[in-house]
């Protein structure tokens, strides 16, 4: 199996190591991974300007690892072509941070594994409250072994995990979850300069459903949440048909 790994917080990430040499049991690893950090640059992507990469030591467990500076699906689409591989999966990770609920919609790390998605090749995206959890490597393999067995990973979109809370020892168990409700809010504070605002931030709270990624984050558990890329809604888009056509 050969397997792409990228991710969004830059190729000297602890959690990026971690995760590579999570994966290596499991095919030949290779690394496409942002120069610099790219945290909440979604999906972003360079269409006008050049894009300058190396190599570097590849990172243990790797058989090459490629610095790209741009975004993280810059890093994706580099990985995809310049390796010269046919690649069977992208895992991008793991993230420092949680990517639940709305978190998603600005998330580098989820975007660098839907750009694999578009480009055709099965992803996941993998993000951690905290990448020095010590149960993290452990678990990872864990449940590394159990996706890709049962080939979870393969379906009309990706896969997104996130380990839970910081503040339990290790993960109850493994949940199927939906995108939770949940967001980052920001307020815009001015400083002493009238083109200057300071960034307040913020998490804004709801009623979440038992089965929505920040229950199982905030219960402890593993969440898994497949997520389309196409973004279309057809019970919308058949309610706007027929209410013209009845009109």
């Amino acid at each position: 199996m050969n397997i792409l790994v990228v991710n969004d917080d830059g190729y000297q990430a602890e959690g990026l190591q971690l995760l590579v040499r999570a994966l290596s049991p499991f095919g030949h690893v290779y690394v496409a991974a942002p120069k610099d950090h790219q945290s909440a640059k979604s999906h972003a992507i360079t269409i006008r300007n050049r894009i300058e990469t190396f190599l570097t030591e590849p990172l243990f467990g790797s058989m090459a690892t490629l610095v790209v500076d741009g975004t993280p699906a810059d890093a994706t689409r580099l990985g995809l072509k310049v390796f010269n591989v046919d690649f069977d999966l992208v895992v991008s990770g793991i993230n420092y941070g949680q990517n639940i609920a709305r978190d998603i919609l600005y998330s580098g790390t989820v975007a660098a594994a839907i750009e694999a998605k578009v480009l055709g090749v099965d992803a996941m995206a993998i993000s951690a409250h905290n990448t020095k959890l010590p149960y993290l490597y452990d678990e990872t393999i864990k449940l590394m072994d159990e996706i890709l067995e049962a080939k979870l990973y393969e379906g009309p979109g990706i896969l997104n995990i996130n380990f839970p809370r910081e503040t339990f020892t290790r993960p109850k168990g493994v949940k199927i979850t939906k995108m939770g409700s949940r967001l980052q809010h920001a307020e815009f504070v001015k400083s002493e300069r009238p083109d200057i605002y300071h960034i307040k931030s913020s998490i804004i709270s709801y009623q979440e459903d038992e089965d929505s990624d920040v229950a199982a984050f905030d219960e402890g558990y593993i969440s898994i949440t497949p997520i389309l890329v196409d973004q279309t809604d057809i019970k919308w888009m058949k309610q706007i048909l027929d209410d013209s056509s009845s009109s």
